[in-house]
């Protein structure tokens, strides 16, 4: 497959508008990217690759906001233009609703400004944030600004603010595309959700243009274009509704799927009645495509045996990585094991900052280049972890932009503490395939059926309805399962249909969650499917691998302790020569110290634990900041020794022949390399790997 790379070298605060010096680009194989002191180390092996060698840089700007196109309108000596906008962010800024064709509409806390040909008209008016407005201007002989503010609620009442000034009998309006939510690029972009835009090329009168807001397909014959944005509202398509086909586009991906104007609470499928959800949510932050031209073009070879790889970029002292994970050809005979990597939690955390401030993680400085650029530079874009400038959450990730914390030598969290399991595969000798998440929600089933046992990542939280289908057939067929972390299978995702690299969340009612989905939002616009925790949706992770999240705390680690479900025959391959002073395992790691820790998952028959499973072994003594999931918390409690705070190591088998090994732990991985591998947790997980490998069929237990 082709891999095109756009680099961020380690230093890009050093960007400017001229020329970069030569940087150098090698192909490396990450083993391991944990570089702290105390880590598993950094394991890089340099692969010969036709790319190598030294190429020129050029400053590559990030432009974000999102906004959109409504193509080839004619120009003409009048027009009206209405809308419905519902402004987030009022803070002192002009924001375009509209512009185009010598005509445009700014909004301000206190004003509507109306540029029309070369000539400027102000109504002063009172927005305000978070409440629909009318709006109708018409310029003809006489130039008219009408702005109706809707009441919220039964003690609110409607406000008007109105304007009328002299015109031109001619204003020479040109040809061409207008754009909606921002002025030019980078500027003066739109927060806040537009409706129902409509362009005429007569001067109506204001109440005209206003009543025909409130309808389906206005029948006045001076109409140009109208949109309906609840119309193919899965796709970046405008839709003119108007018979002129002027359909326009939405670019970096604005919020579909949201209330409208019409929405009444009576419903909450946005698929039920379209017309309460015919506006679209444009930020001044949205960034889900960088547009960046590749400085390096490079078919992968089919001998490149399957891997998790990087390019790496040098200048000077500066150095960086971009990776990139390689499935095995047909050049190559398949492995028996695949590492399953977690994209789609890594393209959820992209970019995520809340390592750097006081929240769910504990505030700590960034400790390298890239992590400082992040904090500096919100232009680079958010993960689905944080806020919108207007105080919205992020509802959308891409991989088509710098990622910064995508890297090893980073944070010990996701990608680089998910490289413990491949260093440990490495150690051992064990040949693996790699697939990516992306792999699976596109081929289903067909990415993973050949392989006998898959092996996760430390926190694949995030999955779409195609994975978790995927994954659960292909156990139905006999297949063995090493789940590796914890909270994993958490939440539903949708991939964009018509580009996997980005994907949706909706936070829908309940979760552990840094942001909370809008009421009646709670549907993804990309597949029309309800969003939220895959447990309240009736399949619990549980389900699938005897465990679901119980708890996160990141104050440090600790140990399990094996419990008598250790000693059943069916367990006895696990913890064969495994050494456990008094029942305790896993009190060592590189992260936090203990194999128990971060974020745990427990067994739970009432959450769909199979009866059958063995619980071999449960944490114990964690610290005080390890506090139970919210959505087990009904009502506010003091903190307490809860007996339903602990990870649960369980195995079970399956009906096909085949089983399930669960660690319910995010940090069980770091205890992996302890005492260069030869540890207890190193011992039982190899254990397990090599009767998993075993063609022998699982028995499964008689009821």
């Amino acid at each position: 497959m082709p891999i095109r790379c756009r680099c961020v070298p380690a230093t890009p605060s050093t960007y400017s508008s001229a020329a970069i010096t030569l940087a150098s680009s090698a192909l490396r194989r990450l083993d391991s990217g944990d570089s702290r002191p105390h880590g598993t180390g950094l394991r890089e092996v340099e692969i010969d690759a036709s790319f190598a060698g030294r190429y020129p840089g050029a400053h590559q700007p990030l432009t974000p906001g999102s906004y959109a196109v409504l193509p080839d309108l004619p120009g003409g000596a009048a027009l009206t233009f209405a809308c419905w906008f519902c402004p987030t962010l009022l803070d002192g800024c002009a924001q375009t609703l509209v512009h185009g064709g010598g005509f445009a509409v700014h909004v301000l806390a206190d004003a509507i400004v109306v540029d029309a040909a070369e000539a400027r008209f102000e109504l002063a008016a009172s927005l305000a944030q978070g409440r629909w407005h009318g709006l109708a201007v018409t310029c003809g002989e006489r130039v008219t600004v009408q702005l109706n503010v809707r009441p919220q609620g039964s003690a609110d009442q409607a406000r008007s603010f109105r304007m009328e000034r002299s015109g031109r009998a001619a204003w020479g309006f040109t040809a061409g595309d207008w754009e909606l939510a921002r002025r030019a690029p980078g500027s003066g972009h739109f927060n806040g959700r537009i409706e129902a835009p409509r362009i005429y090329h007569e001067a109506l009168p204001s109440a005209v243009a206003l009543g025909d807001l409130d309808v389906a397909l206005p029948p006045h014959p001076a109409l140009t274009a109208a949109w309906d944005f609840s119309l193919d509202m899965e796709s970046a398509r405008l839709i003119d509704v108007s018979g002129n086909a002027r359909h326009g586009t939405t670019q970096q991906l604005p919020t579909r799927a949201v209330r409208g104007v019409q929405w009444r609470g009576d419903v909450f499928d946005w698929r039920a009645d379209p017309a309460q959800y015919g506006a679209i949510h444009f930020h001044d932050d949205d960034l889900v495509d960088a547009h960046w031209q590749p400085n390096i073009r490079w078919q992968v070879p089919t001998t490149l045996r399957s891997g998790v790889y990087a390019v790496k970029l040098t200048r000077g002292s500066d150095e960086d990585y971009v990776p990139f994970f390689v499935r095995a050809s047909s050049e190559h005979s398949r492995a028996d094991v695949v590492y399953l990597a977690p994209t789609a939690t890594y393209i959820a955390y992209a970019n995520q900052r809340l390592t750097f401030r006081d929240g769910i993680f504990p505030a700590r400085k960034p400790s390298n280049a890239n992590d400082r650029y992040l904090c500096d530079h919100p232009e680079v874009g958010l993960s689905l972890y944080e806020y919108h400038r207007d105080g919205s959450g992020v509802h959308f990730s891409s991989r088509r932009r710098p990622v910064l914390n995508l890297k090893p030598k980073g944070t010990p969290w996701s990608f680089t503490a998910d490289s413990n399991l491949t260093a440990w595969l490495t150690r051992i000798g064990q040949p693996f395939d790699v697939v990516t998440d992306e792999d699976l929600h596109r081929d289903g089933l067909g990415a993973i059926a050949p392989y006998r046992v898959v092996i996760t990542g430390t926190h694949p939280e995030y999955y779409s309805t195609a994975m978790r289908d995927a994954l659960e057939e292909w156990l139905e067929l006999g297949g063995r399962l090493m789940y590796m972390g914890g909270n994993g299978f958490y939440w539903r995702i949708a991939f964009c249909p018509d580009d996997p690299a980005i994907i949706e969340v909706r936070r829908a009612e309940d979760g552990t969650r840094a942001w909370i989905s809008q009421p009646g939002e709670y549907y993804h616009a990309f597949t029309g499917e309800y969003g939220g925790l895959w447990r309240r949706l009736g399949r619990p992770p549980n389900q699938l691998v005897g465990v679901g999240f119980a708890a996160q705390g990141f104050d440090g680690g600790t140990y399990y302790r094996l419990q008598p479900d250790a000693a059943d025959p069916r367990a006895a391959f696990i913890v064969a020569g495994v050494e456990a002073d008094d029942g305790i395992i896993g009190a060592h790691g590189t992260q936090g110290g203990g194999a128990a820790g971060e974020e745990i998952d427990r067994f739970d028959a009432a959450l769909g634990s199979p009866a059958h499973a063995l619980v071999i072994a449960s944490s114990e003594r964690h610290k005080p900041g390890m506090l139970r999931v919210k959505e087990e918390v009904h009502m506010a409690t003091p903190p307490h020794v809860d007996p339903a705070v602990r990870a649960d190591l369980v195995f079970f088998e399956t009906a096909a022949g085949g089983a399930v090994f669960s660690t319910g732990s995010i940090s069980y991985a770091g205890s992996l390399s302890t005492n260069d591998y030869d540890n207890d947790i190193a011992r039982l997980t190899r254990n397990v790997l090599e009767r998993f490998l075993d063609p022998a069929l699982f028995e499964y237990p008689a009821p």
